[in-house]
Formats: structure tokens, sequence, C-alpha cells
């Protein structure tokens, strides 16, 4: 069972002993209130995930303990990526206190363009101490509003280099569902299904949260510090770990990158060693696996986002856009205007 939001191993025990519940006896039942706000090309899988675990938590518990709306920005109904529209309950100026705002986002999150009082109203829920979460792409949001600053973080795999670059305060790791604080934030997808059985396991237990999950099929529940490319997990634990701490540091090194000398300084070992290393279990020099990795990342930015192409260029190390085209397109087989235009991306950034 997910145990991010859980402060401390007590109240992990508490939470999960049968029978656990927040509700003192003789006490009123409480009612959790939960707002989603749904942006624009939300993520519908996402959505779906997050409330539907509430719907089968009220009815195991014959009650409704929790009270959920989505809300929009304007108050219209949202419209998914997929196409579908779900109605809204209200517009975000017309939501009162709740417990906790999930800010349900998908691709194209950086598009979402919020006026200065939308932005003032998701300030003023973190200032009351309201919990909130980032769902799917809600992180970047979250972020762009400054809240994620020194706090940890997770965000959908494919919109993790875009995050990093624009938003270096925050700290972005690599897992399906992170909390810190009041902040909770999960990759998107199912994870937002672990995310809110982890919740529910906080306010009522573990009981009820390990019925919830029984219902909705959900009998593998994962913990939230697992990674989200399980290929690229499952590859690299084929490797020795010293291999596996090198890939990492150059990952975390895209922007200013490091020699083989410093690489190998940071492991203890001799450039010899390391690049025996990398011949033997990858077949390749450690600057050649680096230099691939960095252009990986750069059709990853080309791609999935509308990063002017001399930003992404110095974002992965490369001097100029000239010499960062020419070594895409050896790699890539296109430039990487070729690529975005195949995307679908060519239009104007939104500031």
């Amino acid at each position: 069972m997910p145990q991010y939001p859980i402060d401390g191993p007590d109240d992990l025990a508490r939470s999960q002993a049968p029978g656990h519940s927040a509700i003192k006896e003789g006490e009123q039942p409480a009612v959790t209130e939960i707002c989603f706000l749904l942006l624009d090309n939300f993520s519908l899988l996402s959505f779906s995930s997050a409330i539907e675990p509430l719907r089968i938590a009220n009815k195991i518990m014959k009650r409704k303990a929790f009270n959920y709306i989505c809300c929009t920005i304007d108050g219209r109904d949202a419209l998914a990526s997929s196409g579908g529209v779900v109605r809204a309950d209200c517009a975000l100026r017309d939501v009162a206190d709740v417990d906790l705002l999930a800010v349900c986002s998908s691709d194209d999150v950086e598009q979402n363009v919020l006026e200065p009082s939308h932005k003032n109203m998701i300030r003023q829920f973190a200032q009351r101490q309201t919990r909130i979460a980032g769902i799917c792409t809600g992180a970047y949001v979250l972020a762009g509003l400054g809240l994620l600053n020194g706090r940890q973080c997770t965000i959908h795999w494919e919109y993790a280099d875009l995050f990093k670059e624009q938003f270096p305060e925050a700290g972005l790791v690599d897992s399906l569902i992170q909390a810190d604080g009041r902040f909770l934030t999960c990759a998107g997808g199912t994870t937002a299904l672990d995310l809110m059985i982890g919740y529910i396991a906080e306010l009522h237990g573990g009981a009820i949260a390990s019925d919830v999950a029984s219902i909705a099929l959900h009998q593998d529940m994962r913990s939230g510090s697992e990674r989200q490319n399980t290929l690229m997990r499952d590859e690299l634990n084929l490797i020795p770990r010293r291999l596996r701490r090198c890939i990492e540091l150059m990952t975390e090194n895209v922007g200013e990158t490091l020699s083989q000398q410093q690489l190998a300084d940071k492991l203890n070992v001799s450039p010899r060693q390391l690049q025996r290393d990398f011949q033997q279990y990858l077949g390749c020099a450690p600057l050649s696996y680096y230099s691939k990795l960095r252009l990986d990342i750069a059709q990853r930015l080309v791609c999935r986002t509308t990063m002017p192409m001399v930003e992404i260029a110095v974002a992965c190390g490369f001097a100029n856009a000239s010499h960062f085209a020419k070594r895409y397109r050896a790699l890539h087989g296109k430039s990487p205007i070729e690529d975005r235009q195949a995307t679908g991306r060519i239009r104007s950034r939104k500031g």
C-alpha cells in the first residue's frame, strides 16, 4: 500500500491497523471535502483513477466520508485530452475551503496559461494549509506557482526533462508518487489510484483502503517510490551498480556535462576501468553513451514541448543550435525542426 502521506512509522502502523479510524468514539463522522481542478486537456484516465476510489470508499463506509466536486478555471465544462467532456460544478473562484485541491492536467500543460487572479486563488488554498495534489502533469502547474520550490515532487516521465529545465528549484524525483508536507504529486495514469488509496488509508485506516483496492481490482498496489519507466529500470538492473550510478550522473548533468575523468573520479575508479565497463556491458564508450543520452532527452523536448530550439540545445549541453542540429540529425535522421513538424507542435509559444 502506498505509504507516502504518513509522517512517521508510528502513524503508518496506526493507519494500517485493522479498524483504525481518524474518528474518535462519540464524534460525528467527518466529511473530507475534495475539489478536482480540471485544466484544459486534462487526462481522463488520471482523473477517473483519482475520483473512483472516493466513491468506492463512500460505498464501503455506507456514508459520505468524501464529498467531491469538479471545478474549472471559468466554470465551463472541462474537455479531456481524449475528447470527452466532464461537467464542471463551478468555477475555481466559487470553491470554498476544501481539505484537498487536486490539480489535474496532461499533455500540453505548458500551454495552460493561468491569469494572475487564478494563480492567486490556488496560492490562497496553499496558504490556508489545504492539502494540494498535482495529478499527472499537475506538478508543472504547482511548480509554476512556486509552490514546489525546495520540495520533492514527481511528474509524468514525458515531462521530466522540461520540468527540470523550467523549475530547477523544485526537487524532481523519478517516482510514481511523492509527498512533501501538504503537497502530493503523482505521475499520472493509474498512479492516481495508488495516490488516492494512500490518502484514504491516512484518513480511515489500512483496512478501508485495502477494501477499496480490492473492489477496484487493484491487488498489486505499488509503492510510491518505484521508478516510472519500468523498462529502463529492468534494463539497468542487469548492469553493475557502479555503471548504473554513472548513468545517473550523466542524466543529472545534461546541461553542464562531465568529462570522462570527472565521471571516473566521482565513482572512485580509473577512466580506463570506466571505459572497460561500458564496452563490456553496453558495447560503447562512456562519452558515446553520454552523447546519445543527451540527444534522446533533446528529442523528447523537441517532440513533446514547445521550447525554442536554442533553449533545448543549451539545456542538453550543446554549444550552439547549429552544432545541436547537426548531431541531432546524425542520430535521429531528421533535423529538430522536421521532428517537431511531424508531431504538429509548430505553433507560437504562450508566455
